[in-house]
């Protein structure tokens, strides 16, 4: 929120200058993701709101308010969230969620009143801050006794397998190449080496009448990169023989049937983390599946067969051949999980009873089980996934671990042979 402030005894110059600096950063484009974020919290603020008038709490009475009484309001207000009164209507909120209607309701209040409003714990004699302790407990008591969501289990080798055959027995071998299962499958493979995140493929939530998400077209952002897809494009693929000597796509295909393609590089234009630019090498298997330069010469050649302009997103596919589509979230949620029922068909196998926690984050998962049971560090596996070091554990911990030794070795091996530069 924007701070309010008088500013009405400084020179009109500077007011004027105030006004362009509130209105850049109102209007700023700050991407999907951190838009959908904001919307979020304005929406609990006006709930907030709503829910003050509820109990007679008008502006006339909130404009009055001490520091003191603001407290008690919040107090009020986490008691009554916690207890179902939301915007979901949920009694079963997480302890985050709960703590974000809280800071949407403080901020709120310091808006209108024009002031900073505290509600830290000042008699707490620790390093870090604390909430009061009529907030920070109703907090902690949630967190304390909140059951986690289950954790994302990772794909198997007897998934890709499985998905294999399927696509190996279609009747119309073109059309399947072109299909949303052979995207997938070619994605998914690669995803396994390079832990992709769907957005830097694939699209998730997307604004309306929007076909990709893009870049901000923002001051921050250089100027030759704005208004480009976030996922990736042909560009940040690049192919090299053995004497690393680069090789156009367009004679990709055909070098690589003749074995000539023995690298490839992926930039990452864009990426969650701070490290933008990142480019990874990841140099040639062999394997029939698990092999990053053979799924992505795939992921290539498609693009080229669907005239996918050269900065539209390369994770595209295409049915009875229409128009491409690019490839979504669900649909990585689809093809894998079906390619879970094909690979285990016995309704009561681990995987099938875990079925829903297949996802496309899975892929990320699966890289870094590899890593660890092929003896890689944490640290060594925040470097190579592009993850915070503090989200490796979390991944790892209670997942599904007989993953397949053909994929294991696969990928350890090849991660011992990749290489970074930003």
């Amino acid at each position: 929120m924007v701070p309010v402030e008088d500013l009405s005894n400084l020179p009109s110059s500077f007011q004027t200058a105030a006004k362009d600096c509130v209105s850049d950063f109102l209007t700023a484009d700050r991407g999907s993701v951190r838009e959908n974020n904001d919307r979020a919290f304005d929406s609990r603020a006006e709930f907030f709101e709503r829910w003050c008038s509820r109990l007679g709490l008008t502006q006339h009475y909130l404009q009055k308010l001490t520091d003191r009484q603001c407290l008690f309001v919040l107090a009020v207000f986490v008691s009554k969230v916690k207890r179902g009164d939301n915007k979901q209507n949920r009694t079963d909120l997480a302890a985050d969620t709960i703590r974000n209607y809280m800071v949407s309701a403080h901020r709120y209040l310091q808006l209108i009143l024009g002031r900073n409003i505290d509600i830290l714990d000042r008699h707490h004699g620790g390093k870090r801050d604390r909430y009061h302790p009529m907030l920070a407990q109703q907090i902690s008591d949630r967190r304390r006794w909140y059951k986690p969501s289950e954790k994302k289990e990772p794909y198997t080798v007897d998934m890709f397998l499985a998905l294999k055959r399927w696509l190996d027995r279609a009747p119309d071998p073109k059309s399947c190449f072109l299909g949303k299962f052979h995207c997938v499958y070619d994605w998914s493979r690669l995803g396994v080496f390079t832990g992709f995140r769907i957005g830097e493929y694939g699209q998730s939530t997307l604004r309306k009448g929007e076909r990709y998400r893009r870049i901000p077209c923002d001051a921050d952002v250089p100027l030759e990169l704005r208004g480009m897809p976030i996922a990736m494009i042909a560009g940040d693929f690049e192919f090299f023989d053995k004497d690393f000597i680069r090789i156009p796509h367009s004679q990709l295909y055909s070098r690589h049937q003749r074995g000539e393609v023995l690298w490839l590089e992926i930039r990452w234009r864009y990426d969650k983390s701070p490290h933008n630019f990142v480019k990874k090498k990841f140099r040639v298997t062999g394997h029939p599946i698990f092999c990053p330069v053979d799924a992505a010469v795939s992921i290539i050649h498609r693009k080229t067969l669907l005239g996918v302009p050269v900065f539209e997103p390369i994770g595209v596919w295409s049915e009875r051949s229409a128009s491409y589509r690019f490839v979504s979230s669900s649909d990585v949620t689809e093809v894998m999980r079906a390619s879970c029922d094909m690979a285990y068909p016995d309704p009561g196998h681990y995987m099938r009873l875990h079925r829903n926690q297949i996802v496309p984050h899975s892929n990320r998962v699966t890289a870094a089980v590899c890593l660890q049971r092929g003896g890689a560090s944490n640290d060594d596996i925040a470097f190579k996934l592009r993850w915070h070091l503090t989200s490796v554990p979390t991944y790892l911990r209670d997942c599904f671990q007989a993953i397949g030794p053909i994929l294991e070795r696969a990928i350890t091996g090849a991660m011992k042979m990749t290489f970074s530069s930003s």
